[in-house]
């Protein structure tokens, strides 16, 4: 397996990094070849000229992508155009499809999904990548969950530029869609794939309980409005500035014994109810979380630890875009060190998936490393520069550096209250 990644910045690009790929193809025999596109500023008319391109070159290539909230590209983050992730495979068969799918028809496409990567020969792995923002995408896990074969799943949300964007897009070799699902099969006796995952979130305060939720909307816990959760403790408020606000602050639940990160979306003005990027069963124990940086980046390196122990051949990053904008200018700190070890892309994500024990897991706020190999473990590749510096005014860095202290310590003021308060109480 050979990886090849491009950061394209306008479609003239194209022609240029496939003469490069052409050169070694030529070379070498294959026997599959996988094109990623992750794109943060490609508009559809550019995306169809790429595919176009690669299809002229390579006609029976899979493509594969997504709209994103940022791409990754050799560790870094590319955010002028696409990135081109080029998977040349020596024996294993790859290929991907798009299934289009409307509000009410997602466990229809599920079981299509599951019958397509049962009757894969020799599958391995697949991967899905969905637009979760204009779908149920639990009511497809559900159905992928059944597969009879046990394999690595993998996978992650569309997203948009700014990561509140609603509309999102995947794409294949001739289509862009945006009400769908991507999915793409790995078969092969001598391809192996590692996946793993790093949080970092810990909880914050009390447990609380799911005590209403219909689908993604979330109304109380506890008994309480679930909006009235976040102003009260946080001082995040049921406004236009609700999402921005508490991107540092999700959800931490537990499904199946694992610990998940919720993302609330946007919280109603008229019943502080929450709009949730992913179901939660009523009943969940649930906690706010805060993103604790020695975790987070304890976190990463058992991450980075893990891929190179695998010792692949190419690298995917899949990271929530709320990750991206917890670390602002620091972020290249978190993926760079990845880029040592093998070529690294990737796309920042609306949620990311991966197969946990016998369940299908949608996190958020999480960060998902892929590796992939043919064969043996591999010598590491060394392809980017690690920590590339971002620039960004300094009083950018202390505005976000404030704002979370101002609502930790807002946090901290009312605990103390209510436990004065409940002290109080019982002696009296």
């Amino acid at each position: 397996m050979k990886q090849f990644n491009f950061e394209l910045t306008a479609v003239t690009d194209v022609q240029k990094t496939l003469t490069d790929i052409y050169a070694y193809t030529q070379r070498q025999t294959y026997s599959a070849i996988l094109f990623h596109l992750y794109t943060m500023k490609f508009n559809d008319e550019d995306i169809k000229a790429v595919q176009s391109e690669i299809l002229e070159m390579y006609p029976k290539a899979a493509i594969a992508g997504t709209s994103s909230n940022g791409d990754i590209c050799d560790g870094h983050l590319a955010e002028d155009g696409l990135v081109m992730a080029v998977s040349v495979f020596d024996t294993s068969d790859v290929k991907a499809y798009l299934f289009e799918c409307k509000p009410g028809e997602e466990s229809e496409v599920g079981a299509q999904i599951r019958r397509t990567i049962d009757t894969t020969d020799k599958v391995c792995a697949a991967e899905i990548l969905l637009t979760l923002k204009s779908i149920n995408s639990t009511a497809v896990l559900d159905e992928v969950e059944k597969l009879e074969k046990k394999i690595k799943i993998f996978g992650a949300g569309s997203a948009g530029c700014n990561i509140e964007d609603t509309e999102t897009k995947v794409i294949d070799k001739n289509n862009i869609c945006s009400s769908g699902v991507v999915l793409i099969t790995y078969a092969g006796d001598d391809l192996h794939v590692d996946v793993h995952h790093a949080t970092g979130w810990k909880p914050l305060g009390k447990d609380l309980e799911v005590t209403k939720i219909v689908g993604k909307k979330l109304y109380e816990l506890d008994g309480v409005p679930a909006g009235k959760i976040y102003s009260k403790y946080l001082d995040i408020q049921a406004d236009e500035n609700f999402f921005a606000n508490m991107l540092e602050f999700p959800l931490l639940s537990k499904q199946h014994g694992y610990e998940v990160l919720r993302l609330p979306f946007s919280c109603d003005t008229k019943d502080d109810s929450i709009n949730l990027a992913a179901n939660i069963r009523q009943g969940t124990t649930v906690n706010l979380s805060y993103g604790d940086p020695d975790v987070i980046k304890s976190d990463v390196e058992d991450l980075v630890w893990n891929v190179r122990s695998f010792a692949p051949q190419a690298v995917f990053l899949y990271s929530c875009g709320v990750r991206r904008l917890y670390w602002k200018y620091l972020i290249n700190k978190e993926t760079g060190p990845f880029s040592f070890i093998a070529p690294v892309s990737g796309f920042y994500s609306s949620g990311e998936i991966m197969n946990m024990g016998d369940y299908i897991i949608e996190h958020h706020v999480t960060l998902i490393a892929i590796g992939m190999r043919e064969g043996g473990q591999a010598l590491s590749q060394p392809t980017g520069i690690g920590d590339k510096e971002i620039e960004v005014p300094e009083e950018q860095k202390i505005h976000g550096q404030i704002s979370m202290v101002r609502r930790l310590a807002n946090f901290i003021n009312v605990t103390a209250a209510e436990l004065r308060e409940a002290n109080s109480d019982r002696l009296s």
